[in-house]
């Protein structure tokens, strides 16, 4: 298995840019976007990029092949899920969303190490209760892995495709991973529980000597 690096790309900075362009060329590919919706530099920008923290995942040769992002509105700033939902949030929301991954690494575990990117940056800025907009199937592979995610609010047609709302209180979501039985729900569940390095390596995904 490769070794995925992470890192968080700071708004203004190159690896910003970076970021806004792979989730451009990822959403025009899949049709979530058109060209109709790109800015002057072509790249597709919205209003929660200023209070959003960005993720870039990288191969074991450097090329970035995934990112994603935080929404914070942890100090009252707005969601999608208030924006497109009309849902109010809990106490210190944020929201998980831009997630894309190229094409060849969509099979891979490059999204576990995302995951992991947003619960850690979710605990550090004390975060209580997680969004995110989600289609049905993204929602039950979530929760095979243990994620508490409760849905809130009406089915929607989001980016074209029908979607759900769904919540969970961070705080819950390692006792919930303990508990999942998925498939791959234990090796979640001892990567979310250890330090957190910024890779995701094989040695992470190995199940513990008997």
């Amino acid at each position: 298995m490769s070794v995925f690096r992470y890192r968080m790309a700071e708004v203004g900075s190159s690896d910003f840019t970076t970021w806004l362009r792979l989730r451009t060329d990822l959403y025009l590919e899949s049709g979530l976007i058109t060209p109709d919706d790109l800015d002057s530099t072509g790249l597709y920008v919205d209003q929660y990029e200023g209070h959003s923290v960005h993720v870039l995942a990288s191969d074991e040769h450097g090329a970035d092949i995934a990112c994603t992002r935080l929404i914070d509105g942890s100090d009252g700033s707005p969601l999608q899920v208030t924006d497109l939902f009309g849902i109010t949030p809990l106490s210190r929301p944020s929201e998980a969303s831009g997630t894309a991954v190229v094409a060849p690494y969509r099979k891979s575990w490059v999204s576990l190490g995302l995951y992991r990117a947003l619960f850690e940056i979710a605990v550090d800025r004390k975060h209580e209760h997680r969004y995110a907009i989600l289609e049905p199937r993204y929602l039950a592979s979530l929760r095979a892995l243990g994620y508490p995610y409760e849905v809130v609010g009406e089915p929607l047609n989001v980016f074209g495709f029908p979607n759900i709302a769904g919540v969970y209180p961070v705080a819950d979501l390692l006792a919930s991973m303990q508990q999942a039985d998925g498939p791959q729900a234990s090796v979640t569940y001892r990567y979310f529980a250890r330090p957190f390095e910024w890779t995701l390596t094989e040695e992470d995904l190995l199940e513990p000597a008997p």
